[in-house]
């Protein structure tokens, strides 16, 4: 299936400029970075590693974590998930001032960077999402629980790099568990939904959507109250702090809402 194909694609393709503007966030040697078409947050971006053969990074090696992790260099293995951390990095800063551009200077909350146990797509790509987790494109249990931080199908990047900190059959027993997803990781999509930061437990999705968004509502409220108590207290004027740097705000946009998927 073409849909399943599309990021392995993209990762093939000597030149990421002929990529349509609508999908490409940015891109550099080494890695693509690219809008989620169906962003489960405020925030969503996927970090693809580019195929490189002459590297050993072929589409084999590439078509999943669990594939990469079984890759007998492990040391390039290692190598690679540090610059999809490193370009990570550099999408967070991207993704903190857009925020700022969007609901005021002090409006910054926590973004995650992880890999989906099982992935939903062929080629390894990296998960960049805003911890808001409010998106019109959130419609399913599934796709919460796929994302839920603290339920365990969503493997953080931070994680799975310990990994390789391990002893050699402990970190062989760490990432087996991606070659027994029905076993390990698949019934956790089925689990019930609760909230990831106070584990109130949601019965229905639009009821999960009301309580994600409650929580937003009043971290941004608290935000801008910090903010502005700040400002009282030194008289900085909001409108000439910290803007002067910034990337152009058209650099990161709100993709237009998509019911599809």
């Amino acid at each position: 299936m073409a849909f399943l194909r599309a990021l392995k694609e993209f990762a093939c393709l000597p030149d990421p400029k002929t990529i349509p503007p609508s999908n490409l966030l940015k891109y550099t040697d080494t890695t693509i970075t690219l809008f989620d078409k169906f962003p489960k947050a405020s925030f969503h971006f996927l970090i693809l590693p580019r195929v490189r053969p002459e590297a050993g990074l072929t589409t084999s090696v590439l078509h999943d974590l669990k594939s990469l992790l079984a890759w007998k260099e492990k040391e390039k293995a290692l190598e690679l998930l540090k610059e999809l951390e490193k370009e990570s990095k550099e999408v967070q800063k991207m993704v903190r001032d857009e925020m700022q551009k969007r609901h005021g200077d002090g409006c910054e909350w926590k973004v995650f960077t992880g890999f989906h146990a099982v992935p939903s797509m062929h080629h390894v790509h990296l998960h960049v999402i805003s911890s808001d987790y409010v998106s019109p494109s959130l419609k399913t249990k599934k796709h919460w629980n796929s994302f839920n931080p603290k339920l365990g199908f969503f493997l953080e990047l931070k994680d799975v790099l310990e990994w390789f900190q391990l002893p050699e059959d402990a970190f062989k027993k760490a990432s087996r568990g991606l070659s027994l997803p029905d076993a390990q990781y698949e019934p956790l999509l089925k689990s019930d939904m609760k909230c990831w930061r106070c584990d109130t437990e949601l019965k229905t999705v639009p009821k999960l959507k009301e309580h994600l968004q409650s929580h937003f509502d009043r971290d941004i409220a608290q935000m801008k109250k910090k903010r502005k108590h700040e400002i009282d207290l030194t008289g900085d004027d909001e409108d000439e702090v910290g803007t002067s740097d910034r990337p152009p705000a058209a650099k990161i946009r709100k993709r237009p809402e998509d019911d599809s998927e």
